[in-house]
């Protein structure tokens, strides 16, 4: 490789690294302060890095959190998609997204908290392609589950998307940061990952009956 390849690469790197640590303490800032509540000085100044390094690669702090924000959610919603694609029931589907949050957490224990975060801020504007996909979701999982027999006539579109989808996040979500558990109860959510989904998988499916 050529000095100048070698250079190359190495600015490469630097960067990666620096919009990681970016990503990272956007997602952090939004959970303690709100998407009103922060700022990009104060996201530049934990990432360590400048204002105008920000701004070259964002057009501002909007910018920066749905970019964050949307690709998150894309790769949640294209879990689902396969999920549609490869299940034959809800309960499976349910199964699944329960399965990859409490993975996701274990990866990015901010990235849940993040999505909340933004969900239920007004000042936020929910991106429209990720609104146009959970639509299409909860329109399948509502056929699907009609044909299997598993959701009782009286189920909706929202009670779908509060069920399968708020009520696990809201769930770890909760958990993680010890809520409503005793002192002896706070433990860190993974440590009983399989029981965990088994109860909310429980939780959900019978909310549908």
């Amino acid at each position: 490789m050529s000095i100048h390849l070698f250079v190359i690469e190495a600015m490469r790197i630097i960067d990666a690294e620096k919009i990681k640590r970016v990503q990272i303490e956007t997602k952090k800032l939004i959970v303690e302060r709100g998407f009103h509540g922060a700022s990009i000085s104060e996201i530049a100044k934990r990432a360590q890095v400048s204002d105008g390094y920000l701004y070259r690669h964002y057009k501002n702090k909007l910018d920066l959190v749905t970019t964050i924000f949307e690709t998150q959610l894309k790769d949640f919603h294209d879990f689902v998609f396969h999920l549609l694609d490869t299940s034959n029931t809800v309960r499976d589907i349910t199964e699944g997204v329960i399965s990859f949050l409490f993975d996701l957490y274990e990866k990015d224990p901010t990235a849940i908290s993040f999505a909340n975060s933004l969900v239920y801020d007004f000042e936020f504007q929910y991106p429209e392609s990720r609104a146009r996909a959970i639509d299409k979701i909860i329109h399948e999982v509502l056929l699907l589950g009609r044909s299997t027999k598993e959701f009782s006539p009286r189920i909706r579109a929202i009670d779908i998307l509060t069920t399968i989808f708020t009520i696990p996040m809201k769930f770890i979500d909760y958990h993680s940061k010890g809520h409503y558990q005793s002192s002896e109860e706070q433990v860190k959510v993974t440590m009983d990952k399989e029981k965990e989904v088994q109860l909310l998988l429980n939780i959900c499916m019978n909310a549908l009956k």
